[in-house]
């Protein structure tokens, strides 16, 4: 059995941005949970871009899941430093 890999999409849209993620199958809860132990500080993110997060709402289909985050009144979020996050820790988060 081989390693597969978490693919998103990252897009900014207004002051909210967007991830949606493919081919999650059962792994969705996996990786709602991990960006959820992110915004309460439990993950080490280099950029603290998911300190900025408000608030975090998830919809499924299936395979596809979409994670619509808005960030805190005083911040915006970057779609860069977002991805560099998720590049770093869903591997340690979530089982690939």
């Amino acid at each position: 059995m081989g390693v597969s890999t978490v693919k998103y999409k990252i897009e900014k849209r207004d002051n909210e941005v967007v991830i949606r993620f493919e081919q999650l199958g059962d792994r969705a809860q996996a990786v709602i949970g991990a960006m959820s132990r992110c915004r309460q500080s439990a993950w080490a993110c280099p950029s603290g871009e998911c300190m900025k997060i408000a608030t975090m709402e998830a919809s499924g289909d299936g395979e596809g899941l979409a994670v619509r985050l808005k960030p805190r009144s005083d911040s915006e979020l970057s779609v860069a430093s977002l991805g560099e996050c998720l590049k770093i820790q869903l591997p340690k988060q979530v089982e690939l």
